[in-house]
């Protein structure tokens, strides 16, 4: 841990997003971004701990079977707020460039940060299915990301 960043930040911060509650109206957006949140933080206690790479690496969930969708009514105000806090933990992660497991982390929470504002700036102006798979495709790629930095 760099002695410029306190691994208390980067605590709070991980708590910050396991805390995080946005409704995408979207059960398997909801399931996909949580199990992403989830292992963005247990990588943030990783980098914490100095580890090259994430201790936990579970499956993605399988969604196929989840409900219907309505990301129309997704909560674009908690949508926004997350992908704020998501840039600021990429940043907070970027203090630490000789860390390879916090530059893959920070990388995640960026592409997480803009596909959550992309959602928001989409919705109003293209059809909601487009946007949605857009959305899925994002959560994918920064689960294949922390995939990429595990063992």
């Amino acid at each position: 841990m760099s002695a410029t960043r306190s691994p208390l930040v980067l605590l709070g911060t991980a708590e910050e997003l396991s805390a995080a509650d946005v409704h995408l109206a979207d059960p398997a957006a909801e399931t996909l971004l949580r199990h992403l949140l989830d292992r963005l933080v247990d990588s943030i206690v990783d980098v914490t701990q100095g580890h090259e790479r994430p201790s936990r690496t579970p499956p993605p969930p399988d969604v196929r079977a989840l409900g219907p969708a309505d990301l129309a009514a997704a909560d674009r105000a908690s949508c926004s707020a997350l992908a704020a806090l998501c840039q600021r933990a990429a940043t907070q992660l970027s203090s630490l460039p000789d860390q390879p497991l916090a530059v893959r982390v920070a990388h995640g929470l960026r592409l997480l940060s803009r596909g959550l504002q992309g959602l928001v700036q989409d919705l109003p102006h293209e059809p909601t299915p487009v946007v949605r798979q857009r959305l899925l495709r994002v959560l994918r790629r920064a689960v294949a990301v922390l995939d990429g930095a595990a063992p």
